[in-house]
Parts: structure tokens; sequence; C-alpha cells
């Protein structure tokens, strides 16, 4: 099952800052969680990370899944050395912590497998997995698929979705039900006015229009 995975403010441990390390580094910067990368080796990339407060880089020699010991609050492990054994004591030791554990290339180990992830400005992502069988097809097949996805996703698509958001957020406290504020956001969709402001690119105006439509929304239904 693919799920998109919230991560705002819990605690990743990356293990192995080689390639495939620095690849899981890049897919969680921006996700709001707190990553500490544990390796022998850093390369530059991930020094200017860990100098930019990005990462908190720990440099020391994994000999074992002990290395994990000094850390009781990690949501989430990545192995990533490259030694499959040892990866997989990474992971038993930190689902005995209690987090979900990622081996890399060892799909049978893991608590799930990475997709290949079309990422459209941040807010939109389209996730390829085949369930860790082929990496590689996922990666060919994403982007073939991204070519296709970024002429059938537009920008005022981003944008609405985005309203979508800040309107949910303010019906939440005067829409109580589920299903009232379901009708509340397709009627965005729907009104002209907002949609035409949208398409021009004239968002504050989208947002004060969504925010008028709703206390009219909430004055008819009373």
């Amino acid at each position: 099952m693919i799920v998109d995975l919230n991560l705002k403010g819990k605690h990743v441990i990356v293990i192995g800052g080689g390639t495939e390390g620095v690849r899981k580094v890049n897919a969680l910067l921006g996700q709001g969680c707190r990553i500490t990368v544990i390796s022998s080796r850093f390369n530059k990339y991930l020094n200017a990370q860990a100098k930019a407060g990005k990462i908190e880089a720990v440099k020391a020699r994994i000999k074992d899944a002990g290395i994990l010991d000094g850390y009781d609050d990690p949501f989430l492990v990545l192995a990533s050395t490259d030694d499959r054994e040892l990866n997989r004591k990474l992971c038993q030791k930190g689902r005995e912590k209690g987090a979900f554990v990622y081996s890399v290339d060892d799909p049978a180990y893991s608590d799930f497998s990475y997709a290949s992830v079309i990422n459209i400005e941040g807010v939109m992502q389209v996730a390829i997995s085949t369930s860790g069988k082929s990496p590689i097809m996922a990666r060919q097949i994403r982007i073939r698929a991204e070519r296709i996805l970024r002429k059938v996703i537009k920008k005022a698509d981003v944008e609405n979705a985005k309203l979508q958001e800040f309107a949910r957020n303010a019906a939440r406290p005067k829409i109580h039900t589920v299903e009232k504020r379901k009708e509340f956001l397709y009627a965005l969709l729907r009104d002209k006015k907002i949609q035409n402001l949208i398409k021009e690119d004239r968002i504050d105006e989208a947002k004060s229009a969504t925010l008028e439509l709703l206390r009219k929304w909430v004055m008819k239904s009373k």
C-alpha cells in the first residue's frame, strides 16, 4: 500500500553516507523532520547540509547495531551501508526501538519500499512503485510519466491545491461536519470568479473571495 508518510517533527536516522545515504537525505530534506546522519565519512554535500543546520552529522565507525543505542526516539531508521547483514541488524535494532525501518536493496527485510516520485512544485507527488522488485524500472517509468504529467498538471491545479488547504483550515472551525466541508471545497472548484482569479495568478484575491464565499456558506447554513 503506497502511503504519504507525515514526517513533520519526527526524528529520522540515516546510517551510511554513501550514494544511497545521500539519496535518502535528499528525499527527507523539506519534510520538516529532524535528520541525523551517522557515517564514517561525509562528502562535501553532506558536510554542507550539516553546516547549514539541515542535518545532524555524527562521524562514527559503524561496527554493529549498537550505534543506535544512544537514540531513544527514532521514528524512521534508514540503513544505507554497503553491508547487507549489518543493515539487517540495524533494522532489527530500529524495530526494537519502535521505529519504521528500511534496508537498502533489501525489501524483504524493510517495512516499506521506496517509490520513484514525481514531485511537482512540492505540492503534488505521484509515486511509481514496483514494491521493491525493480527500483530501476520504477525510475525508468517515472521519467516517462513525468514528461506527460508536467503537461497535464497545470499551474492552476497546483494553486488550487494550495487554496484547498487554505480553505479547509478556514472552514474547519465554522463548518462542523466532514460532508458539509467537502461540499464547500467542491464549491470552490465550481466558482468561476475564484477560478478566474487563480488563472490570472491573483492568489491573494482568490483567498479573499474564498473567505467571502465561506461567510455566505455559513450564513446560508444557519
